[in-house]
């Protein structure tokens, strides 16, 4: 059901490039609609290039405040005035506030989702991690917070394998991408997290992932597109596959209480996701 738009109507949304895919509009407006608000969340296409005078136009528009995702989380957090923790630790943000003083504040709930996620993961050995951007760099707070004994840590481009967290090179070790040794460490490793945009389109496929995956391994990917050939390949293996809809879920409950103060609707917020999941899946 189309809200009704007033003038009193309150305006959140979602930023990124490309950000047609998104279901946090649909999350977020089945938890408006649960709670009888009179706010609306839509998604604002930014270009990398265009973000600060973005960010700077919806905050004096009056929108309360926006998720940032792919490809603006690390540059969103230069442009905040306040980080909550572990923002300002892990560098980048998925979620802005802004207050009517006109300051933007930052949070990073993808790095609390994935806390919550992880105390459902039994992690008792060696996790590999693929990606580099800010959801990655959440990821990595969120397992050292698990205190897990060894991270293999591989992306596409080298350059981008910086840590903003301290870890010893016991813990932590950057493994170059499309080789023998990440390979080696995927087959080594109890937990494998794909946190790149590989999965977005449904053509993507991951070549280190073949033959590595199996019912002993747990593999979580924050894709959550449903035609995804990586997706389908994990559930074939026998793994246990967790995608991205459950951190979607959490961290936007997580959001959702940090820009509106209130309580989650996190039943409605469920529903709306498998409702929607459902319907791609009689549609497809």
């Amino acid at each position: 059901m189309t809200p009704t738009i007033t003038g009193h109507t309150k305006v959140y949304g979602v930023v990124g490039d490309p950000v047609s895919h998104s279901l946090s509009p649909v999350l977020w407006n089945a938890a408006f609609r649960s709670l009888r608000i009179d706010a609306v969340y839509v998604p604002f296409h930014v270009r990398k290039e265009r973000l600060p005078e973005a960010m700077k136009g919806l905050s004096s528009v009056g929108v309360q405040g926006v998720n940032v995702t792919l490809p603006h989380k690390q540059s969103a957090s230069e442009l905040c005035d306040t980080l909550l923790p572990p923002a300002e630790i892990i560098g980048a943000v998925n979620t802005v506030r802004f207050e009517t003083s006109g300051v933007l504040a930052g949070a990073n709930t993808d790095a609390l989702g994935m806390c919550q996620l992880f105390s459902d993961v039994k992690i008792d050995g060696p996790v590999t991690l693929l990606g580099a951007g800010g959801a990655a760099k959440a990821i990595l707070w969120s397992l050292s917070q698990r205190k897990a004994t060894m991270i293999y840590w591989s992306n596409r481009t080298a350059i981008r394998l910086v840590c903003p967290m301290h870890f010893s090179d016991s813990l932590l070790q950057t493994v170059p991408w499309g080789s023998i040794p990440l390979k080696e460490a995927m087959v080594g490793s109890s937990l494998i997290i794909n946190a790149t945009s590989l999965g977005w389109r449904s053509e993507d496929t991951l070549p280190q992932l073949a033959n590595v995956l199996g019912p002993q391994k747990t593999y979580i990917d924050l894709n959550y597109n449903p035609a995804s050939r990586l997706l389908a390949a994990a559930r074939a293996s026998g793994a246990k596959v967790i995608d991205g809809i459950e951190l979607l879920i959490l961290q936007g409950a997580a959001s959702f209480n940090f820009l509106t103060h209130l309580e989650p609707p996190l039943n409605a917020m469920r529903k709306s996701m498998k409702f929607l999941l459902l319907e791609e899946r009689i549609s497809g």
